[in-house]
């Protein structure tokens, strides 16, 4: 069984998804983390400092310094929303990996490095796309909460539908940001899964769709969504139903 849990990172679903994951009694769980960033939450300074060095820099604070500045603004940004929803950013992953370790199942990290990635998307932006993605930033600075509840909204009445619009906007983010992080992910997915008969994914939702089309059609999968896990009553359904 694979079961993929579609996340958002500055949401308070952390509790919920911590459940679902501990009851769904995993071999294996996967997360949208590369190593820096598990090593950097976890708090494992031996670790981190190897895995930045791999990556060809001295200190963890000279690694951070190669970050473009669009990463640290997308960063602050998610920690002002996460402190509206009363969260923190990354939440959701912590809550997947105290799940994971609480039933002694490995974590995997899936994904590959986001200041890369990050950095390459910009550099790979049209003049046109980079101030469309900078004015969408200034706008959602002034209109904070209505902005996010907007998105929130648009994006629960079609998940997949809200990316490929957004793919109209902002064609170089999505490839980057979404569709090679996808291959990229479902590879890593799939070694698991070879490995393991119980797997647990938990990515961003917008992953989701992405990775479904990219996994074997023939392999049994359960997901969540992230409308489910913000819908309470819905959560509770969900609680009841990897409870039995």
């Amino acid at each position: 069984m694979l079961t993929i849990i579609g996340t958002g990172h500055v949401f308070r679903i952390a509790e919920t998804v911590s459940f679902l994951v501990r009851q769904s009694y995993p071999d294996a769980v996967c997360i949208e983390y590369d190593d820096i960033r598990y090593y950097a939450a976890i708090g494992d300074k031996e670790m981190l400092k190897k895995s930045v060095e791999e990556k060809g820099f001295g200190t963890i604070e000279e690694y951070l310094a190669s970050a473009p500045k669009i990463q640290k603004k997308t960063s602050d940004y998610q920690s002002k929303v996460s402190a509206q929803n009363n969260s923190s950013a990354g939440a959701d992953m912590m809550a997947a990996i105290g799940a994971a370790k609480s039933v002694d199942a490995p974590v995997y990290r899936i994904d590959y490095d986001v200041v890369y990635a990050m950095g390459r998307m910009w550099e790979e932006m049209s003049g046109s796309e980079r101030f469309r993605y900078r004015f969408s930033g200034i706008l959602d600075n002034i209109f904070k909460k209505r902005r996010v509840k907007k998105t929130q909204t648009d994006y629960t009445k079609g998940q997949e539908a809200y990316v490929e619009s957004m793919r109209k906007k902002y064609p170089t983010m999505i490839r980057v940001l979404i569709d090679e992080r996808n291959e990229h992910m479902a590879k890593g997915i799939a070694k698991v899964c070879a490995d393991h008969e119980n797997v647990v994914v938990v990515v961003g939702d917008a992953h989701v769709d992405g990775l479904l089309k990219l996994l074997p059609s023939d392999q049994k999968i359960r997901t969540v969504r992230l409308w489910e896990l913000m819908d309470s009553s819905r959560a509770m359904e969900l609680k009841s139903e990897f409870w039995e």
